[in-house]
């Protein structure tokens, strides 16, 4: 080439250099394709377990994909129902920038993003087989969710108080009746005998370090005491009575029982639908799913939330419809029946609480909220008054239920708490994906028929699921919560990557 004359294409083509680049971009976007489906593992391990571990692997999992892209140059897969999805998140930014608190209303902007973590999900699983491992483990996990349930009643949390003379030097010091003692020193106790134990051995006139748990859920504190004011309050007598400490009402380690009522219904659905779709010569796996779906249900029953024990039979009645034969339909159904039945009985023993109960305070309090909820949106009909704003004007706005009952919670309702924070377009945008997304699951299922039972069954466990979340989302705010709103994306993106399978050769590798 004659110096100073430009290379033709073909020649730089040629050079060593452009394929040895090409080989060392294939070889990092092979190891970040690993990284990032080890990531999506732990998401789907730490779901029933950790909010705040799931959300940073699914976040480590998403800028390793926008590494990815850029080092391959390419675009996203286009996505199914991404404008419904953009609207509600665009709308409800909208609305936090018009905020009369943005310091408030900003923070909550990152529960409306964990949608976005459906998005992950969908883009990087390339086989069904990589949906399988994401699927059982998912459900090992709930599983184990359940076990540390069964734990906590049975070998329990701690020490509880039974009972303790108001004059005792435990009272006064902050532990009531109810209360339950979980470390004396740093060392744990969970009978009687160990607290006496800990306390009879520790130097005389020593100050103890003693952490304890108080209220429902949990809240742990902190005190200290001497040897001799234990023994002044009544160690080992009965005026100072304990007893082996148990929660009133599972929390598992999400921490609340509402939470984990929502992670284990939406688990149950899932387990449920699998159990359904497992060819009946298939006894190892089908006992597997049993196993999982009666742990999860057990566990569900003892968190004693009515809305989500009703959510999961809704579930369940949906996937016994689309997956069950005639005689499957009729047992499953007397099945549900039951644990309807059952869970009225355990309610009612329990907490002394009806499905529906006028003369019960959260049922008064949900039904304040709606009403002052409906004539916020009414002043505030198109972007609402921001997210969380009404823990600084609730007096202002005349908020009865927070003035009656001293508690400011929220409004006990998805879409009345859209509607009054981001208003009623947000609330269109949700509205539409709802339908959007029932819709699109309904016509999947149909295609999934033909390809793989191991898709048909997930496919139709991810749309009970949902129906499940539509029960409770009526009287509770779900979306609020950052576990229901990480899995039920996860679903959703389990779903949207099945759908761009079936459109792809050889993607479909499980039967």
């Amino acid at each position: 080439m004659v110096p100073g004359q430009q290379a033709s294409m073909t020649e730089v083509a040629r050079r060593p250099d452009g394929p040895l680049r090409s080989s060392q971009a294939a070889r990092w976007v092979r190891w970040l394709e690993g990284l990032i489906f080890f990531f999506l593992i732990l998401f789907a391990i730490l779901l029933p377990h950790s909010i705040k571990g799931a959300r940073y692997a699914w976040m480590a999992a998403g800028l390793l994909w926008l590494a990815k892209l850029a080092i391959e140059r390419k675009r996203p897969f286009p996505q199914a129902l991404s404008a419904p999805l953009l609207a509600y998140i665009v709308l409800s930014g909208i609305s936090t920038a018009l905020s009369p608190d943005p310091y408030l209303s900003w923070p909550r902007m990152k529960v409306v993003c964990l949608v976005l973590a459906g998005t992950v999900v969908a883009q990087n699983l390339q086989r069904l087989s990589q949906v399988r491992v994401l699927v059982l483990l998912l459900l090992l996990s709930g599983l184990a969710a359940a076990g540390f349930t069964a734990w906590q009643y049975t070998y329990g949390v701690g020490v509880q108080v039974k009972y303790l003379v108001p004059t005792a030097d435990l009272y006064r010091a902050g532990i009531h009746p109810g209360d339950i003692i979980t470390h004396i020193n740093g060392r744990s106790v969970h009978t009687p005998e160990q607290l006496t134990k800990v306390v009879e051995q520790s130097r005389p006139g020593s100050m103890l370090r003693v952490n304890y748990l108080q209220g429902e859920p949990f809240h742990k504190r902190e005190t200290f005491l001497t040897r001799e004011q234990f023994v002044t309050s009544g160690l080992g007598t009965p005026y100072l009575q304990l007893a082996r400490g148990k929660p009133g009402r599972a929390q598992g380690t999400l921490g609340h029982y509402i939470v984990l009522a929502e992670m284990l219904m939406q688990l149950g659905c899932l387990a449920w639908a699998m159990l359904l779709s497992v060819q009946p010569h298939r006894w190892g796996v089908r006992a597997f799913f049993a196993i999982v779906f009666l742990a999860l249900t057990a566990a569900l029953l003892a968190t004693q939330t009515r809305a989500d024990i009703a959510g999961l039979a809704a579930g369940c009645v949906v996937a016994l419809w689309l997956l069950g034969r005639k005689q499957a339909r009729i047992w499953a159904f007397a099945g549900v029946v039951l644990l309807l039945l059952l869970a009225t009985l355990w309610i009612h023993h329990t907490r002394r609480l009806d499905w529906v109960s006028p003369a019960d305070p959260g049922t008064h309090f949900r039904v304040l909220m709606w009403e002052d909820g409906v004539r916020l949106v009414r002043q505030h009909p198109w972007f609402g008054v921001g997210m969380d704003t009404i823990f600084n004007h609730w007096q202002e706005w005349n908020i009865r239920a927070f003035a009656l009952y001293r508690v400011i919670y929220h409004f006990h309702s998805d879409y009345i708490q859209i509607a009054v924070e981001r208003g009623l377009l947000t609330l269109a945008a949700w509205l539409w994906f709802v339908v959007a997304y029932v819709v699109f699951l309904v016509r999947l299922l149909r295609r999934t028929r033909e390809h793989s039972r191991f898709a048909t069954g997930l496919v139709a466990g991810v749309l009970a699921a949902f129906v499940g979340y539509l029960v409770p989302s009526t009287v509770q705010y779900c979306l609020g919560d950052d576990p229901l709103v990480m899995i039920m994306f996860f679903y959703f993106g389990l779903a949207v990557a099945i759908e761009r399978m079936l459109k792809t050769p050889g993607a479909v590798d499980v039967p």
